[in-house]
């Protein structure tokens, strides 16, 4: 009988440093904020293109075109703000306590006007633009780079911090939550893989690799942690390889052909540390 192989990489950590700025917290948490901020500007960058600015000036006209640019940018290079203070809470950030600017804040600075933005950050670092339309120096850049106070105040994001512990060791409700619903969802797939409840074998292996996957994305970011992030890393990423596996052997098995699977240290060509699952049958 001929021997069908396969081998199968789960190289999670590149994923998900994609989806997260180096200079945030690569938990699933952060992903979400992340792409719902995204998500926002690209909207009000569509929004802002669509108007019509016919009754602006030229000059206008063109420095408005070249901070929409920017914003699209900034929006897709994904660095924002994050929020340590106001656990709970939305809460704008002109810069945040890393240096990361908002999107307002970019797009002032980038047009010359750093010092304006460093005087804003040292004195209402958390004020809505709205309540800044008193000062003299930001209504002035918004006259001249054709924008009202009202679209800016569309710009400005707000940034949660219910998912974020200020503690590396310390594993937040929103983490704890993520890890029981991953782990859920894991114990559901091994289930489904090992008892014969009417479920096809094609389906419950693709389960059981996909909540594998997230098993290990969850997990494999908190190894490197203290206390109850790195046990919690450790059970995720244990019962997501477990239910990866199974899911692969069920959904690629043949009857009577002989089978091995191994995990093993990988780190991709940045140098990122993650897990290398490789499967034989």
């Amino acid at each position: 009988m001929t021997r069908v192989r396969y081998a199968v990489v789960l190289a999670i950590p590149v994923l998900v440093g994609a989806a997260v700025a180096p200079s945030s917290p690569t938990d699933l948490p952060a992903i979400g904020e992340t792409a719902r901020i995204r998500t926002h500007l690209a909207v009000v960058e569509r929004e802002l293109r669509a108007k019509d600015v016919s009754s602006l000036t030229v000059a206008q006209r063109a420095a408005r075109a070249r901070n929409l640019d920017v914003l699209h940018e900034y929006l897709m290079r994904g660095i924002f703000p994050r929020n340590t203070d106001f656990p709970g809470e939305r809460v704008p950030y002109f810069i945040d306590r890393y240096g990361t600017r908002c999107a307002m804040a970019y797009l002032i600075e980038q047009s010359g006007h750093g010092d304006l933005v460093a005087r804003v950050a040292a004195t209402h670092n958390n004020a809505r633009v709205r309540e800044l339309q008193d000062d003299p120096a930001l209504v002035a850049w918004l006259d001249q780079n054709g924008m009202t106070l009202a679209e800016a105040a569309r710009v400005q994001p707000s940034y949660g911090g219910c998912c974020f512990t200020s503690s590396e060791s310390g594993a937040s409700t929103g983490y704890k939550t993520t890890t029981a619903f991953s782990i859920g969802l894991n114990a559901t797939a091994l289930a489904l893989n090992t008892a014969s409840i009417g479920v096809s074998r094609p389906l419950a292996g693709l389960l059981g690799i996909l909540t594998g996957a997230v098993g290990i994305a969850v997990g494999e970011p908190n190894f490197d942690k203290d206390g109850q992030r790195h046990t919690f890393g450790l059970l995720n990423a244990g019962v997501g390889t477990a239910a990866g596996l199974l899911g692969v052997y069920r959904l690629v098995k043949v009857t009577g052909a002989p089978s091995n699977a191994n995990v093993a240290p990988w780190v991709d060509p940045r140098g990122t540390p993650g897990l290398s699952v490789h499967f034989s049958f």
